[in-house]
């Protein structure tokens, strides 16, 4: 089957299952349609985008350490819940400039292991029916607006948690605090500390339409040395655009692979928003994309042994007709 092909299958299979969603015997058509898709991983990742919750939900399953027949310790179990609302109560609180607010964030308790889904307030759409990514300019895509800068705090902690195992080879978790707001920071430390005192293993799963499904791994290592890393720590910040390849992208970390031209090692950066991942991720269906892309560099200080390590995050990109020459502003 050729590429073509394969692409108006997958739409066919989109525009099929939106009309089962609208119809009134819904549960039975989306069914039929799942069954028939089994087989064909490309069905079933475009059954998981339009099957995704409007809202972010943020599932962690608690396991290890002191969780015994699907129990664990009440107060560090309460402790943990409170920090994760806090940590995204503040993270929307800094992107929305407000001194004080309430916070809509639910949760869910499910069976199992010790089992939680934090789930964002629904989405409401703008009268004009725009909206402006937290990276970008206004469009008029199908997204959302103030009220779902609670999916993207769900989206930052979940790939903050799976950036934090120390990996030698993994340079992305620097720059990935540097995105989240000082205040969410010493929440989402108390959640780590948490999970490296009572030894936990934390999985689970995001989930947010027009998102793949990213897995979610903490272990009670992982989450001392994340606890460690979000402590108060001193960073320079340097802006750099160049152009060059995306060479992948991986959804289960939040990290993309970019090869620049004026540099010799491909390296990882993470995202500034879930608006330029999405993105990231239908510029990578082209292998070796040619695109323009700005960076902000967060070089570690005064940190000992990973003094001067450098990490990546994507503020802007787009992509470059071949042949076409570029002109590029000069970083900062």
């Amino acid at each position: 089957m050729s590429s073509s092909d394969q692409k108006s299958l997958e739409q066919l299979f989109r525009e099929a299952l939106r009309e089962a969603l609208a119809d009134v015997d819904r549960d039975l058509l989306v069914g039929a349609l799942l069954a028939s898709a089994a087989d064909t991983p490309s069905l079933q990742l475009v059954a998981e985008e339009e099957l995704a919750p409007e809202a972010a939900e943020l599932e962690l399953h608690l396991d290890d350490g002191d969780v015994k027949e699907h129990a664990t310790n009440a107060r560090s179990f309460g402790l943990f819940v409170t920090a994760m609302a806090e940590a995204s109560k503040e993270f929307v609180k800094s992107s929305l400039r407000l001194g004080a607010m309430s916070s809509p964030l639910r949760i869910a308790p499910g069976p199992g292991s010790v089992r939680a889904t934090f789930i964002a307030p629904s989405p409401h759409e703008r009268s004009d029916a725009r909206h402006t990514p937290l990276g970008g300019a206004p469009t008029d895509d199908r997204v959302w607006t103030e009220s779902d800068v609670f999916s993207e705090s769900l989206w930052a902690i979940a790939t903050v948690f799976s950036n934090a195992e120390p990996d030698q080879e993994n340079d992305a978790l620097d720059g990935i605090i540097q995105t989240i707001p000082v205040r969410a920071r010493i929440q989402l430390r108390k959640v780590a500390e948490q999970v490296a005192a009572r030894d936990w293993q934390v999985t689970g799963e995001f989930r947010k339409q027009g998102l793949r499904t990213h897995g979610v791994s903490l272990s009670s290592r992982g989450a001392k040395h994340l606890a460690e890393q979000l402590a108060v720590q001193d960073v320079h910040r340097a802006q750099w655009t160049t152009s060059g390849a995306i060479t992948g992208h991986r959804w289960d970390t939040g990290v993309m692979f970019f090869s620049a031209d004026d540099r010799v090692r491909t390296f990882a950066a993470s995202f500034e928003s879930s608006d330029l991942e999405q993105r990231v991720a239908q510029l990578a269906t082209v292998e070796d994309r040619r695109v323009e892309a700005r960076f902000t560099i967060y070089t570690a200080v005064g940190r000992g042994a990973d003094e001067g390590r450098r990490s990546y995050v994507l503020e802007a990109i787009q992509a470059v007709a071949p042949d076409a020459e570029l002109d590029l502003p000069s970083a900062d």
